[in-house]
């Protein structure tokens, strides 16, 4: 049987509640449509789409935007799931 290799990237993130309870948030990109990807100093990402979508990722600490970015478009982070702060904005 061959290895099944899943075109998606999901990122994870954890929101809170008003009473601090945590709850788990995804999103999940298609990297088929990624057409670039810009990295700030401030360890976050924008995503650009081909589907005229933006994403805004604010990557946790822990994570390195540089590599993440560098994962996404080298196709090398499918299937991967990365877990960040929060995604800061998307739009269309």
């Amino acid at each position: 049987m061959s290895d099944f290799i899943n075109p998606l990237v999901k990122f994870s993130y954890t929101i809170l509640n008003p009473d601090g309870t945590p709850h788990q948030k995804s999103w999940i990109i298609n990297l088929s449509y990624v057409l670039s990807i810009e990295a700030s100093g401030q360890n976050d990402l924008k995503v650009f789409l081909s589907n005229d979508q933006v994403v805004n990722i604010e990557l946790g600490n822990e994570m390195n935007n540089d590599e993440v970015m560098d994962e996404i478009l080298s196709m090398s982070a499918a299937g991967n799931d990365y877990s960040v702060y929060r995604i800061n904005a998307y739009y269309k």
